[in-house]
């Protein structure tokens, strides 16, 4: 069994790679459920990076162990009698990769990412409203901010670092790793990918080129992409893959005068494919997979990506997946998968994409399909606060009037303190903090020294706060015992201020559900989103014609999707009725459902709103 450390009066468990799942299966069912409830009681070594060519900053740390985090199931979708899953996870990726471990270390056969490239922009998705049209100028009325990548660069290293070192973790020896970056950190990242899996596993660095409309006119418009391609072991799988010869290529010059032919046998295979790939159209002109998702891939990149490094019934992992492309285009080629994604807004659009992929493919039941019909959603932690972190500390830094703080590794100023603004969708534990005194020794000639304590120690004019969404009971003892930096450092807990606080107000509906004779009528009679209808107020008062100003005539444009349980457990939200209507489409707002027997049963219904909002209310009946 692994050995025993005491923290802070805590005994933690810190399992080597061969006990996991011989430990855990071993304890008895009271001792499994007291593990779960304690998230910090279980962690796992990380093997080191040796011998090596690294990249050094400002900062670095090696990630020698990470905590066991728990995921709850909260959604269900597709065949009810499938035996596995694939899984769709709302989390911060460091923990729900820590979380992947117990199960799938070593067991994951590819992974693409497609993380953020410090490009020091914001990226918005546009807001439609559903319907042919809407009284006012335009039908694209609405932006969302999705998530900002702007980055000091310290940061950015070791956030990338830590995750790319548990991924190859999860990898087998028979997985390869696709990083998908461009000009802004490409180089940094082919050090730091070197040092993770060794620069004799690096493979290929494909170039893709694209052309797209560009502004630049002091260098040369920027339209290549780079893709680093890195195997585990030199056992990694690699599939052919062939395009076919476009006209005009099938002969032409070689070296000299020399005529090159390629033979009848040579057409019919096709081109062998190169490590640069200017055939692959980007997505925003491809009408037919457009999400609205900012920075979302084509479905033809993923496609080829996964063909050649993955065979049927493989697992595939994305930790950044955005839209779902990676996940949308596994699902179609028969690989099982695992995603997860920050963004709640990455998770309502991959699960509407996947719903209908899965719903498809269910109806056809190809025999040849290794993958899987069905996919559930988990939480790691709970995030019901806010419905993404940039909007979580954007509102929590305003309500405070905190001055932000660009390139740094504080977020901001207030009261003369330097204050961090922790992850609000989860609480604060104790790594949080061990990180923030690393953080505040490594940046220690940041603060200025007031004067000089008695025994000569220096007392520092600023202190640092920690703003945190909620704390566990031995964070701020830990906090006390372990502060050796003689920089004055406060947690302030925004849940114990929740009432001064407007965090975000749920949406409104009014719903009737009614049931005789097995038949279940279900009516969605009005609904209501109080974020979606200030937005349109903020974008209306910037019209200076009344005629130019949008209006919602019926609330069905407002909704995007309705999905409905007609036989909800209370834990898992598994829906049998799905409305998602098209662009151009509305909402049916009525439905029916006929049991197979009488009895009494409660129904869910989740509403989701064009800005991602959601609304969900059960009902019980008696059908």
């Amino acid at each position: 069994m692994g050995s025993r450390n005491a923290i802070a009066g805590e005994e933690l468990y810190v399992f080597q790679p061969a006990d996991i799942n011989k430990t855990v299966q071993s304890m008895s069912k009271k001792s499994r459920l007291q593990s779960v409830a304690k998230a910090t009681t279980y962690r796992f070594d990380i093997e080191k990076a040796k011998g090596r060519p690294m990249l050094q900053w400002v900062g670095k740390k090696p990630l020698d162990k990470v905590e066991y985090y728990p995921a709850q199931e909260k959604e269900f979708y597709g065949d009810k009698n499938s035996k596995d899953f694939n899984k769709l996870f709302w989390g911060d990726n460091l923990q729900v990769l820590s979380h992947l471990l117990k199960e799938y270390r070593g067991k994951v056969d590819l992974i693409y990412i497609d993380p953020p490239f410090d490009s020091k922009a914001e990226y918005v998705k546009k807001v439609k409203f559903k319907g042919e049209r809407i009284d006012g100028v335009e039908q694209s009325l609405l932006e969302e901010k999705q998530y900002t990548d702007i980055w000091e660069k310290d940061e950015y290293l070791q956030f990338m670092y830590e995750r790319l070192l548990l991924m190859r973790e999860l990898l087998s020896d028979t997985g390869s790793i696709y990083l998908h970056c461009d000009w802004h950190k490409g180089a940094f990242l082919r050090l730091i990918m070197d040092e993770v899996f060794g620069e004799d596993n690096f493979i290929n660095e494909i170039i893709w080129c694209y052309s797209s409309p560009s502004i630049a006119t002091k260098y040369f418009p920027r339209k290549t992409d780079n893709i680093l391609f890195y195997q585990k072991t030199d056992k990694r799988i690699f599939n052919e893959i062939r395009i076919p010869y476009k006209r005009g290529k099938i002969e032409g010059r070689g070296w000299g005068d020399e005529i090159q032919s390629v033979s009848k046998e040579e057409i019919e295979k096709g081109k062998l494919i190169e490590n640069w790939w200017a055939d692959i159209t980007p997505t925003q002109r491809l009408v037919n997979e457009i999400s609205g998702y900012p920075t979302q891939k084509p479905e033809a990149l993923l496609e080829r990506i996964i063909k050649a490094s993955s065979n049927n019934g493989d697992l595939v992992l994305d930790c950044f997946c955005g839209s779902g492309t990676t996940l949308a285009t596994a699902q179609k080629l028969g690989r099982r998968w695992i995603g997860c994604d920050i963004n709640l807004g990455a998770i309502q659009t991959t699960t509407k994409r996947l719903n209908q992929i899965t719903s498809e493919q269910q109806k056809k039941k190809d025999k040849n399909f290794k993958g899987l019909y069905a996919f559930k959603i988990h939480n790691v932690n709970d995030y019901d606060i806010f419905k993404n972190e940039l909007e979580a500390k954007e509102i929590v830094m305003e309500m405070y009037g905190i001055e932000p703080i660009k390139r740094s590794y504080f977020d901001g100023v207030l009261d003369n303190n330097f204050v961090k603004v922790m992850p609000l969708n989860r609480v604060l534990n104790k790594l949080d903090i061990k990180i923030v005194l690393e953080s505040i020794e490594d940046k220690i000639d940041t603060f200025s020294v007031k004067k000089k304590s008695k025994s000569g120690e220096p007392v520092y004019e600023e202190g640092v706060l920690i703003v945190a969404s909620g704390v566990e009971l031995d964070v701020s003892d830990f906090l006390k015992k372990g502060n050796k930096t003689d920089v004055k450092v406060e947690i302030r807990d925004i849940l114990t201020e929740k009432k001064n606080l407007i965090f975000k107000q749920k949406p409104e509906a009014k719903i009737t559900a009614k049931a005789k004779d097995k038949k279940l009528s279900v009516e969605i009679k009005e609904f209501y989103s109080p974020i979606l209808m200030r937005k349109l107020e903020i974008e209306n008062e910037k019209m200076l014609k009344k005629d130019q100003q949008a209006k919602v005539r019926d609330f069905k444009q407002i909704i995007d999707s309705v999905a409905i349980d007609v036989d909800y457990n209370g834990k898992l939200f598994n829906a049998e009725v799905m409305d998602l209507p098209s662009k151009k489409e509305l909402i049916k707002a009525i439905y029916d459902w006929e049991y197979p027997e009488k009895g009494k049963y409660t129904i869910a219904i989740k509403i989701v709103d064009v800005l991602g909002e959601e609304y969900f209310e059960t009902f019980e009946i008696n059908a």
